[in-house]
């Protein structure tokens, strides 16, 4: 038997994390945000080679769905409120050698014919693997080996966001929460409003100290519900405790909720 190589390539999507580092690659920051009405048109994203390996990343925009559970679904059908229509970036595929760090532009187009609204794309970066694999034994000749190669190849997405209007707001309520057994409290959250819902959901004892906290949470338009579970200290006082809600950017507090549990 000849020698054959199998090659197993796994595809990691992150999203909405203050600084998304990996082994292979880190990218800062973590959202764009446009307004209509700002004279900034066109904003940056830094992106890093961490690897060992001199590594081909390619650029390109997709857009999702949320579900209930918070899970992102890329989808290719249009809608009036994707924000890549409005927007061109560069380069759109570039090599980095380990270490190496490239900057990614992106520019939002006149919005004067857009209606009023939020539009949001999501830019991804995603590692590339150029070439075929070459099939060689110690020897230089054939081999009955099998041999396997792993490599995970990374894809990270951070989401662009274009806003216009006056009118656009957003607010989040609790509908209902739960302790689980594992120590955790399922929340369920609902948005209103017209435009998507950042916030950080944490939950504080009696001392009003933090007992339990998830940052950087978003309901986007696709949905108006989200189901969280909130892990929560261990062998901790429940009773009294405090549900909190901050904005994402601000940490300004929102909404606070006694909790019965």
């Amino acid at each position: 038997m000849f020698k054959k190589i199998c090659k197993i390539y796994l595809l990691f999507s992150v999203l909405v994390m203050p600084t998304l580092a990996f082994a292979n690659i880190s990218v800062f920051p973590y959202s764009i945000d446009f307004e209509a009405n700002s004279n900034k048109r066109v904003q940056s994203v830094r992106i890093i080679n961490t690897s060992q390996e001199t590594q081909t990343y390619r650029v390109s925009m997709v857009n999702f769905e949320q579900d209930a559970n918070g899970k992102l679904t890329e989808t290719k059908e249009p809608s009036p409120f994707d924000a890549n229509k409005y927007l061109t970036w560069s380069p759109r595929q570039f090599t980095l050698k380990p270490n190496e760090v490239q900057t990614i532009n992106i520019a939002r187009r006149s919005l004067a014919q857009a209606p009023d609204g939020e539009f949001v794309s999501h830019l991804k970066i995603s590692e590339v693997l150029l070439g075929a694999p070459k099939l060689k034994s110690k020897d230089g000749g054939q081999s009955n080996t099998i041999s396997m190669q792993l490599r995970a190849l990374f894809a990270i997405t951070i989401p662009v966001t274009i806003t216009k209007g006056d009118n656009l707001f957003s607010k989040t309520e609790v509908v209902s929460y739960k302790l689980l057994p594992n120590n955790q409290l399922n929340l369920i959250l609902k948005r209103l409003g017209n435009k998507s819902s950042r916030f950080n959901v944490v939950v504080a004892d009696q001392k009003d100290k933090d007992i339990g906290r998830v940052n950087g949470l978003k309901i986007y338009m696709s949905t108006d519900t989200l189901s969280v579970n909130v892990p929560l200290d261990k062998n901790v006082q429940t009773k009294n405790a405090v549900l909190k809600l901050e904005d994402a950017k601000t940490k300004e507090e929102i909404l606070r909720k006694a909790l019965h549990i």
